[in-house]
């Protein structure tokens, strides 16, 4: 199973809780006591999923950009070739542009 690499999944999870906090509160079901019960672990529980979102957008501010400006400047023609071959640059993806 691969390992999704970015909380915005957590803003989802705000909203659901959000709406399934609002409905339990709502229902009747519960006493005053468990609703702040319910109220507090909400809480918490979005104040886990914000720090976790605001840390990964200090850690990774901007992502996006850095890959477009990596793929705009070719690679020198020495340096070993980004295809993935082993191979310099002058002597695999570089030799048509070279030549």
């Amino acid at each position: 199973m691969k390992k999704i690499k970015t909380p915005w999944y957590s803003v989802a999870w705000i909203i659901i809780w959000t709406v399934a906090v609002i409905w339990l509160v709502n229902s009747g079901q519960f006493n005053r006591e468990e609703c702040i019960g319910l109220v507090l672990a909400w809480l918490v529980m979005v104040g886990v999923m914000g720090y976790i979102l605001v840390q990964y957008l200090r850690r990774n501010p901007g992502e996006a950009g850095t890959d477009s400006d990596q793929l705009s400047a070719p690679p020198a023609r020495n340096a070993v070739c980004p295809c993935g071959s082993g191979k310099k640059y002058k002597r695999c993806c570089g030799q048509a542009a070279g030549s």
